[in-house]
Formats: C-alpha cells, sequence, structure tokens
C-alpha cells in the first residue's frame, strides 16, 4: 500500500471509506525536534468546503484511480439513470443523489465517476445551459 508521501494535489484517496481529492499538501513541523508531518487539504466528491487531516511520511493510504467522465443521460427510472459515455458510447446504470435526480432530465449531460464497479453521476449540466 502507498504511502502518504505520495500523496499529490489531484489525486484521490480513502478517507473514512469515501473517496476523497487531495487540493494541496504541506509539510509542517511539530514540537522542538522537528518532527514534522504531512498536512493533507481535501474535500469530498461533493463538499463543497476543504478539510484536512495529518499523517506521518511514511504512514499507509489508499489511492485511488479516478477519472471523471462526461455523459449523457439516455433514460431515466426512478432513482436509477441510464449514462451514456460521451467519448466511447457505452451505456451505464448509475446513481444519484436524491437533490441531483429531481433536476436531472433526459438529455441532460452530466458528469460521473466509476468506482469499484458502480457508476455514480456527480453533476448535471442542462443542455444550452
Amino acid at each position: 500500500m502507498p504511502e502518504a508521501s505520495e500523496l499529490k494535489s489531484g489525486s484521490y484517496f480513502l478517507m473514512n471509506n469515501e473517496p476523497v481529492r487531495v487540493t494541496r499538501k504541506e509539510v509542517v513541523a511539530f514540537g522542538t525536534h522537528s518532527h514534522t508531518k504531512l498536512k493533507i487539504f481535501y474535500q469530498g466528491l461533493r463538499d463543497k468546503g476543504e478539510k484536512s487531516v495529518n499523517f506521518t511520511h511514511s504512514e499507509k493510504v489508499e489511492i485511488l484511480d479516478i477519472i471523471r467522465k462526461r455523459g449523457q443521460v439516455v433514460s431515466k427510472n426512478g432513482n436509477l439513470l441510464q449514462v451514456m459515455d460521451l467519448v466511447t458510447y457505452e451505456t451505464h446504470n448509475a446513481n444519484a443523489p436524491k437533490e441531483l435526480l429531481d433536476e436531472i432530465k433526459e438529455g441532460d449531460n452530466v458528469s460521473f465517476i466509476e468506482l469499484n464497479g458502480q457508476v455514480e453521476v456527480l453533476d448535471s449540466r442542462e443542455l444550452g445551459r
């Protein structure tokens, strides 16, 4: 498993079993004997604010390889969306948060990620907006 020192700005890792993105990283000195730790500033996939956590340089973290993709909503059936990837034209069954489900219409462009075999819609952009 990779060490915390390998985290870079823009990379994703698991924090409390939730994927989060590193926004910035600082080296902070604690105490009088110059023991340093990493202060990692991160943001959740849907969160607006920035949070921070301290790691030792050799502490193990689970780094994720997440790629945001653009897609178009082909159909909407209850809590399930069918999204077509705009690059590969593959269709995926996707989940979305309740408040986003109310806004999304068929034909809308969306941003989504694929994580652990599940597709999740992050945000929406209506056509013409």
